[in-house]
């Protein structure tokens, strides 16, 4: 099924936002090696809950998982699975999309058939219906 190319780009600049935020928290948090690392660290006390690099870059820890946000407001939101891997659904791509300024938000259902054809290229996986991890390379 084809879906319209501004889904297909959205899921990719997600992933790569995702990799150059999570690199740049990284240079100040050290935890952010993996999100896993990070809660760890916060329920250790060792972590902030909140936080805001010299750099502009922030995190916020929430329910199961991370926000983490760039200086010019692209945020990145993922969620936590049991064994550690992270995870995004259709919804943390559209708060992406808006965040970047996206106009037209690609509807949800063009976003999530993009993830599958990542999924099916083995870059992501689909966990549970409509929620995607990254494949660790």
């Amino acid at each position: 099924m084809s879906q319209p190319p501004e889904a297909a780009a959205c899921v990719r600049s997600f992933l790569r936002s995702r990799e150059a935020i999570g690199t740049e928290l990284a240079g100040t948090f050290p935890q952010f090696d993996s999100l896993e690392h990070v809660w760890e660290a916060v329920r250790a006390g060792e972590l902030d809950r909140r936080a805001r690099s010299a750099t502009g870059f922030s995190y916020a820890v929430h329910g199961y998982g991370c926000r983490m946000t760039a200086p010019d407001g692209t945020e990145i939101d993922v969620d936590l699975l049991p064994d550690g891997s992270e995870v995004f659904d259709s919804w943390r791509l559209e708060v992406f999309a808006r965040s970047v300024g996206a106009s037209p938000t690609p509807p949800r259902n063009a976003l999530i058939q993009a993830c599958r054809d990542l999924v099916r290229q083995n870059i992501l996986h689909e966990p549970h219906p409509e929620w995607f991890r990254i494949i660790k390379q």
